[in-house]
């Protein structure tokens, strides 16, 4: 007999039908999978005593009384796109209108034990590169925000900063550096780097490599040593995503990185010296695949000249504009994570 029960409610089939794939898929023969579309057959369905694993259902249609079942872990399909609390309904939210690749993610993740155990391990991390050949444009301050987005949608997700000043300590509370033996081991060729640092991360809103307490040219850490690590986490699938803020300089290294990545986010600001500097940028890398590379601009203000709309001048097309924020505390992740353009942008990486 299949070892985990699953009822998927949803009144659009067309809708339903992507998600019923994934989680078949996922649970393979351990799933005993159902679908229901219709609201009458479901009342039917639910006017005898039910044993299920799993329940996820649109959340219109979850009735008074479902919580009588033998129901082990309840999920709501909500129109809203931001984390609320669920009131007197026995389960968690999420947003229906992101992939089932996600939503199936947000499932197993938040499982109890024994129906977690039923599923097959081998799931896909994601590799988003977020870079900016221009300084001071607020690259971190994205990343983070993307980082936690990801975080709150029940991803698990590590950041990695790859500049040579290790200044983003300021995302971590209380702040701190990584011990001065873990530098060696970041030198390793070893395809097993990330299991000798793995034991220093630190898990807050999402996990994070801290920082070194020197600059890197200084420890005689190349850049190169990023890209080994990079493999080894891959490789480990401890992570749904990792998000990884690049050096500003442009390297072989940095091409190499937008390569093995599946998205770079490319941070741009909106005066003219900004802009040129991103043009320079874009003559030396083939950014014609939309779906691998996205611009943004950051830090915009409504008012003041915009150089990324010259018509006819630009090889590119800005994704999303980020307000500059003036009410929020841009040095806490969960806060970057409340503007709503750093929430579409992480949401299309879903």
């Amino acid at each position: 007999m299949p070892g985990v029960k699953i009822l998927l409610v949803e009144e659009n089939e067309k809708y339903l039908l992507p998600l019923e794939r994934k989680f078949l898929e996922g649970f393979e023969k351990e799933g005993d999978i159902q679908v229901i579309t219709d609201p009458e057959y479901l009342t039917q369905y639910f006017s005898v005593p039910r044993t299920l694993d799993i329940l996820v259902i649109q959340e219109e249609l979850y009735q008074p009384g479902m919580e009588k079942h033998n129901i082990g872990n309840i999920f709501f399909l909500t129109e809203q796109d931001e984390d609320e609390d669920t009131g007197s309904l026995l389960g968690r939210r999420i947003y229906k209108y992101t992939s089932a690749e996600s939503i199936y993610k947000q499932v197993v993740n938040n499982l109890s034990g024994t129906t977690a155990a039923h599923i097959k391990k081998s799931g896909e991390t994601t590799f988003l590169y977020v870079y900016s050949p221009i300084g001071g444009v607020g690259k971190t301050t994205v990343a983070a925000g993307i980082s936690a987005i990801l975080a709150r949608s029940h991803q698990r997700t590590l950041y990695i900063g790859m500049d040579s000043l290790q200044s983003f300590g300021w995302l971590m509370d209380p702040e701190q550096t990584l011990p001065g033996e873990v530098e060696k081991r970041l030198l390793t060729q070893s395809n097993f780097v990330y299991n000798l640092i793995k034991p220093y991360l630190v898990e807050q809103q999402f996990y994070l490599l801290p920082p070194f307490s020197r600059m890197l040219s200084s420890l005689h850490i190349p850049e190169q040593s990023f890209v080994g690590l990079m493999e080894s986490v891959i490789t480990s699938h401890d992570f749904d995503y990792v998000v990884v803020d690049g050096a500003s300089g442009f390297s072989e290294t940095t091409s190499r990185l937008m390569q093995m990545a599946q998205h770079v986010v490319l941070v741009a600001a909106q005066d003219r010296v900004s802009v040129h500097k991103m043009d320079c940028l874009v003559k030396n890398i083939d950014c014609s695949d939309k779906g691998h590379f996205t611009f943004v601009c950051n830090r915009f203000e409504e008012g003041k000249a915009n150089f990324l709309e010259e018509p006819g001048k630009r090889g590119y097309t800005v994704s999303e504009y980020i307000p500059r924020e003036e009410k929020l505390d841009l040095t806490k992740p969960e806060e970057i994570g409340q503007i709503r353009s750093i929430q579409k942008l992480a949401f299309a990486f879903l």
